[in-house]
């Protein structure tokens, strides 16, 4: 490692939080207005935040005009905080939410390390890990509540692990309840069972269970339930008995048993997680597999379980283990579900990378940069074949930037892999910071008549303005009203648009190909103005 590597690592090490929210703030601060919203939850979640705001449904969420029970309202309260105190405007309180959130996240993985027991150099690594991985990278650039979310679970597991280890167990206790309601009125009920499931099984596995019989413990339960018990009678004085049925039984009960939305194979995460954890998966090449398969290494693992030495390594194991089991039980499955077990991974491959404590590396730094370097040359030489094989009629910008930083830093790998572990994370970061830079400026906006549905929303809104009836028939429900700038009548019935066009002298209509191309019935008087391929599905416009 040179002095100037070793000057620049030291500096980092004994400032691992600054570090690591610098680098996150590179990637990010020139990326605040510089593309459409994206189908499908983007353009959603813009229009509940819109609908919260211009008819102050603070409890109720609504989108395009009708009670939305899929998601609480903490992120968008989240959203109005940023809007009311910094100078974001549009569509950047989106995005600039996107970024806080991500760190948020960035700083509770941090703060996870340091109380699992990580001394500053692994801490730092940590956070380097994390920024440096390709899927939380994109997370951190796409407008929704999940960054957010996982920020509370992950604080949740700090307070429960202080609360197991510390004199001061009923407050920490306390505070994880306290977090739990918290989350779960961000996204949904994971934030309880998430934290939970870990605390109970890390216990199972220290043989003492018997701390969750305790006063604080109930107490914790009070506040968690009060805190919801608040919402739910709020929601229920403002919408009714109905909104929270469809919450209980249709957002919670059927997405855990027998889910009408994202149904996936059992083994969806095992293909889908290594993809997500991209570059780093590749560690799987540099750690001793044999002692996996030792029976040896369980026996002195599970004799020793009970050590305090292990606390910390423990808690992050069984915190991703039971996690990643969790999810894939569920009967929905959605990628993004695993960004909390990202922390505790992270953690444990830079434990596995940098040798915590004075413990030999787990991790040889010097295959895993040959590893990584290879991700970012294929990478590289296949990006091109994408620009070429892109089957659309409008070109991809930045490809050329995007493949010269992987490339070069793919080679500066690969000609300092005998420099250790410390060169090689520095590499990383600078080569993702530049890397994101190209992409999100001029890749991801050029994306915009594929990704996003503005186009069509604006078309509608111009005939709306001129007095046009606006009609959709059998989409994914608000994905037109933020463009379109009104709520759209919504409906799957052929009948019904039948007869709102006979009774109607101008409409506006939207739907899929597919179902435009199956009406037999279809009137005379109608005319498609405008067809739109967006995300994987034509659409096309009509008017009347």
């Amino acid at each position: 490692m040179n002095n100037k590597s070793s000057l620049i690592w030291d500096f980092m090490e004994k400032n691992p939080w600054i570090s690591v929210l610098m680098l996150l703030a590179l990637q990010s601060m020139f990326t605040m207005d510089y593309r459409s919203l994206w189908f499908s939850d983007e353009v959603r979640y813009a229009e509940v935040y819109h609908q919260m705001k211009d008819a102050s449904h603070w409890l109720v969420m609504y989108l395009n005009g009708v009670a939305y029970p899929d998601k609480p309202p903490v992120y968008f309260w989240f959203l109005s905080l940023i809007d009311t105190i910094t100078p974001a405007d549009g569509i950047s309180v989106f995005f600039l939410g996107s970024a806080i959130s991500a760190g948020i996240f960035l700083a509770s993985t941090v703060a996870l390390a340091k109380t699992l027991g990580c001394g500053r150099k692994t801490t730092l690594a940590t956070g380097l890990v994390l920024i440096t991985n390709i899927f939380f990278i994109g997370i951190a650039h796409y407008s929704r509540m999940d960054l957010l979310f996982a920020s509370f679970i992950i604080w949740t597991n700090i307070c429960l692990f202080k609360a197991f280890h510390s004199n001061n167990a009923p407050r920490w206790i306390l505070s994880a309840f306290a977090l739990m309601g918290i989350a779960t009125l961000t996204k949904g009920p994971l934030g309880i069972v998430f934290p939970l499931l870990t605390a109970v099984c890390y216990l199972f596995w220290k043989q003492n269970l018997g701390l969750l019989r305790s006063k604080a413990v109930l107490k914790g339960t009070g506040i968690l339930a009060a805190i919801l018990l608040a919402w739910v009678v709020g929601a229920i004085m403002v919408d009714g008995t109905e909104f929270i049925h469809n919450i209980f039984y249709k957002q919670i009960y059927q997405r855990a048993v027998s889910s009408f939305h994202h149904e996936e194979p059992f083994q969806y995460y095992l293909v889908a997680f290594p993809l997500a954890w991209l570059p780093w998966t590749m560690a799987i090449f540099a750690v001793p597999l044999k002692k996996m398969f030792n029976m040896e290494y369980w026996k002195s693992l599970t004799a020793h379980r009970k050590s305090s030495e292990n606390d910390g390594r423990d808690w992050a194991w069984i915190m991703f283990i039971s996690g990643f089991v969790m999810l894939t039980c569920l009967s929905i499955k959605v990628l993004i579900y695993i960004l909390p077990l990202f922390a505790p991974l992270a953690i444990l491959t830079a434990r596995g990378l940098m040798g915590e404590g004075g413990a030999v590396p787990a991790i040889n730094s010097k295959k895993l940069w040959i590893a990584i370097a290879c991700v970012y040359l294929l990478l590289a030489v296949a990006t091109p074949f994408a620009e070429i094989l892109f089957p659309f009629d409008f070109a991809l910008q930045g490809l050329s930037f995007t493949v010269l930083i992987l490339g070069l830093g793919g080679l500066a790998l690969l000609a300092t892999r005998n420099s250790g572990k410390k060169v090689g994370l520095l590499i990383m970061a600078a080569t993702m910071t530049l890397w994101i830079q190209p992409l999100a400026l001029k890749t991801l906006p050029s994306l915009d008549p594929l990704m996003s549905p503005r186009m069509t929303g604006e078309i509608m809104k111009k005939y709306v303005e001129q007095g046009s009836y606006p009609l959709a028939h059998k989409i994914y429900s608000g994905i037109f009203s933020y463009y379109a700038g009104t709520n759209i009548h919504e409906t799957s019935d052929f009948a019904e648009i039948e007869r709102i066009l006979e009774e109607q002298d101008k409409v506006i209509l939207v739907m899929q190909r597919k179902y435009y191309d199956r009406w037999e019935n279809r009137p005379d008087n109608v005319e498609i103005i405008n067809e739109q391929f967006i995300s994987d599905r034509p659409y096309v416009l009509l008017r009347k």
